[in-house]
Parts: C-alpha cells; structure tokens; sequence
C-alpha cells in the first residue's frame, strides 16, 4: 500500500557521503586536485604500484586535512602544494636516517617518491629572485634595519608558500636588513 524506502531504493546516483573532495566536478575544484585524482586513474590503468601508493597518500593527506579542526575552509592548489612540500620534507628526513642506517635501498625508495611529488609542485623562486623581491619591499617599506623585519615580513606574506619557503624568505629578509 505505502512505499516503503530502504537503502536499496536510494537513488544510486546521488552520494551517500560527500566531502570537499569528492566534490571534483564542481567549478570552484581546485586544479590540481582534479589532476591529482586523474592521475590515481591513470596509475591504476599503467598498474604503476608504487606512483599509485604516492598519490593515494596525497588525496589521504588532503582528507585528514579536511577533517582537522586548523582545516582549510577551501582546498586551493596553494593548500596543497603545501601539504606535498611537508611530504618530500618528512621523506628527505627519512632518506638521512635510511643513509645513516646504512639502508640503502629504502633511501632510494623514498627518493622515487619525492621525485613523484615533485611533479605537482611549482617551479620554486631561485635565492636571488628571493633577494630581488625582499629588496624591492624593504626598498618600498623604507626599511631602515632590523627593527623594520615584521612591516618587511608582513609584506612578503603574499608570497606562495609552495614557491618562496616562508623560512627561505625570512632568512632572506634578516641577511638583506642586516645589510642596510
């Protein structure tokens, strides 16, 4: 008499659960995550194990990210070239233990997953880009020392992270302050 819904009645085409990941068809995706996810597809087809296992980590790096509480409120190319950079960081620390530990092997391993990683990162700004930029603001800013780093540095905040390291600029900042 009455229709009765279960699951099994669900449309199939609308999501159980839907995340910000999941949302990859919608405009406002970002780029690279839908090249990230294109290129989980792509590894599946070559069965390329290991380029499979290295990006599967990233879109699970991505979705703890999401699930944290300092989470994003928009996943943005910027958000994860970021989140890829801490990566190849945590893997060129275990590179050092797996040398010092006389592992050879493991320490190539890694380092064919950094270079993996890399492929979704920018082209990062040379030292002496770096250098021209922080001249050109404490030159703008009328940075007089030291004293000036934070109205420096406040500046510079616009810089990509995934471009010009936030430490690359800061030293940066205090060699050219030094300087004056």
């Amino acid at each position: 008499m009455f229709a009765r819904t279960s699951t099994f009645t669900r449309s199939f085409t609308q999501p159980r659960f839907t995340s910000a990941l999941s949302r990859a068809a919608t405009p406002a995706t970002s780029a690279l995550l839908v090249r990230i996810k294109g290129d989980v597809k792509d590894a599946m087809r070559a069965k390329d194990k290991e380029r499979l296992a290295v990006v599967k980590g990233i879109l699970s790096d991505l979705i703890y990210l999401e699930k944290s509480p300092q989470a994003p409120e928009k996943v943005t190319d910027s958000v994860i070239q970021v989140l890829i950079q801490k990566s190849i960081k945590k893997r060129e620390e275990s590179i050092a233990n797996y040398k010092a530990a006389g592992r050879a092997e493991q320490a190539d391993q890694e380092q064919r997953e950094i270079n993996v990683l890399t492929v979704y990162l920018p082209k990062a700004m040379t030292e002496q880009e770096i250098e021209d930029e922080v001249r050109r603001v404490v030159q703008e800013q009328g940075a007089t020392g030291p004293k000036d780093m934070g109205k420096v540095m406040r500046e510079l905040g616009a810089l990509d992270p995934a471009k010009a390291p936030k430490k690359a600029v800061s030293d940066m900042v205090k060699k050219v302050l030094a300087s004056l």
